[in-house]
């Protein structure tokens, strides 16, 4: 069984210790890690979408009340209002912005996201123009409240697969994609099975995205793992989440950048 979420101290504690290592663009010097904390941190905050903010304020003031599987917890069943998943599993819009901003900054047109949760984030990959989303999820019930809410916004670039990761992910089968975000399951074994999954649907260029790389101790030692794997070149630890490079013409350093 995987560890469990650090506790608000624990997060504090782990935050802290990352501001006081973290640099600006000022202390790092290799330029594609520049570029990231040059003209990728700054812009971020620019990205506005009130239209799909005002989505997620819709979601989490909603009272209803959902069924849904989550094979992360081992294919568990829970009942939950949606306000809950969506304070408790929304990644929080400055963090959207980053995310939204990254896929700009690579020029990605394939996008892989795996695990859609309500669709706020994949609403602001969607909104890159010529971008195309694959995002996969595992329940049908909150596949079909994103699903909703992409309608509501007009956005027609996003095809959703739904399924256990375990079996859906074969689908992708001759598909390579220019940034890959991965947010489905906060454990060790299944966030390193994923890596090494998708990297027959990567390139040299591709981008990938971990998301809540200090959420608990099994995620800390994931992105440990990551770090020091064999394909594995130039990594950058954001804190909420981490960005691996795996193109062998760049040097294989670990930085820590401020946002």
């Amino acid at each position: 069984m995987g560890s469990k979420p650090y506790g608000k101290l624990a997060i504090a504690a782990a935050y802290a210790k990352y501001y006081l290592r973290a640099k600006n663009k000022h202390g790092v010097h290799p330029p594609t890690v520049y570029a990231i904390a040059d003209k990728v941190l700054g812009a971020a905050y620019k990205i506005k979408h009130k239209d799909i903010e005002s989505e997620r304020s819709r979601l989490k003031k909603s009272k209803q009340v959902i069924s849904f599987t989550d094979y992360g917890r081992y294919g568990s069943i829970f009942k939950k209002k949606i306000a809950d998943i969506a304070n408790t599993a929304l990644k929080p819009k400055k963090y959207a912005q980053l995310i939204s901003q990254l896929v700009v900054h690579h020029g990605a047109k394939d996008v892989l996201e795996l695990g859609t949760s309500l669709g706020i984030t994949t609403a602001y990959l969607a909104r890159n123009e010529g971008t195309e989303i694959h995002t996969m999820e595992g329940d049908k019930t909150v596949a079909g409240i994103a699903q909703n809410i992409w309608n509501q916004l007009g956005l027609q670039n996003i095809k959703c697969t739904v399924g256990n990761f375990d079996a859906t992910l074969d689908q992708l089968q001759g598909k390579t994609f220019d940034v890959i975000y991965i947010d489905g399951n906060h454990k060790l074994e299944p966030t390193l099975r994923y890596f090494e999954v998708l990297q027959q649907h990567a390139t040299t260029k591709t981008l990938f995205i971990f998301d809540d790389i200090h959420y608990s101790k099994d995620m800390e030692n994931a992105w440990d793992t990551i770090k020091a794997h064999s394909t594995t070149t130039s990594t950058i630890d954001l804190f909420f989440i981490g960005l691996v490079y795996i193109d062998p013409s760049l040097s294989k350093q670990h930085f820590t950048l401020r946002y």
